[in-house]
């Protein structure tokens, strides 16, 4: 894997709003995240050069299950647990920005947390949770930005059991299972990467066949619940993760270098 997954620079969030960071995306300006917080209708625009200070915020519903988000082009995308999609257009400066809602069918039981944008589909991928006491397939729906629908069947599956194979179970982990809590394509090489809270897994699919190529475990110290991932075009990967009794913290990895 070209992931150096122990250490990495790490920013704590110390603005209460972002104690529950549920979902990051990159944004048009360097070292800056967009990011949403458990039922709160609002995106945080977070600057890390300045500590992780909350530079602009973008009210689109007073309260809500929102679980991600995704900056493509000019609009903003937010998807709530039961698959609705929020479309955000013309928000640079405005109160009560435009807002679009486009329902998937997904349902409360697929319990859709993931949401990243794939430039090889040209569609956004919505990753559904499941239920981490059992080990059903995981799916990964796409929904087409043209038709503004969701495709019928999905475009990924990930069977928990191989994540487990690649990565067992620790002494003193829960029996849990693989449920994604977060997606997002690999600018360079295409690859899928889905992280999960349970276990702290992340797994790494490929791109145009989405067949598991690795799996790592992620470190629980510093990322007790990770539920955002994103990366910036030169392939530095983000991971955020809601602080429980502290704050919320984003840590940076930067890719490893070949010879490394």
């Amino acid at each position: 894997t070209d992931l150096l997954v122990e250490g990495g620079r790490e920013d704590l969030l110390n603005d209460e709003r972002l104690r529950e960071l549920s979902g990051i995306s990159m944004t048009k300006q360097e070292g800056v995240l967009a990011g949403i917080a458990d039922e709160r209708g609002e995106v945080y625009m977070i600057d890390l050069k300045q500590e992780g200070k909350i530079t602009e915020v973008i009210t689109f519903k007073d309260k809500g299950d929102f679980e991600d988000v995704q900056m493509v082009g000019q609009c903003i995308y937010v998807i709530k647990s039961d698959g609705q999609v929020y479309e955000i257009g013309c928000w640079q400066g405005r109160k009560k920005p435009n807002t679009e809602v486009y329902k998937t069918g997904l349902g409360k039981a697929s319990d859709v947390e993931g949401l990243c944008y794939d430039p090889l589909r040209r569609c956004l991928l919505l990753a559904s949770k499941g239920d981490p006491k059992n080990d059903s397939l995981r799916y990964v729906w796409a929904f087409d930005l043209h038709e503004k629908e969701l495709l019928e069947e999905p475009v990924f599956s990930i069977n928990p059991h191989e994540i487990n194979r690649l990565v067992p179970y620790g002494e003193h982990e829960k029996k849990d299972f693989f449920s994604p809590s977060a997606i997002a394509v690999h600018p360079l090489t295409g690859d899928i990467y889905v992280i999960s809270t349970a276990l702290k897994r992340l797994a790494i699919l490929d791109g145009k066949t989405g067949k598991i190529k690795t799996a790592v475990a992620l470190d629980k110290k510093h990322l007790p619940q990770p539920e955002g991932i994103a990366f910036d075009a030169q392939g530095r990967l983000y991971i955020s993760s809601e602080g429980k009794d502290a704050e919320g913290r984003i840590l940076c990895f930067d890719p490893v270098k070949k010879g490394q």
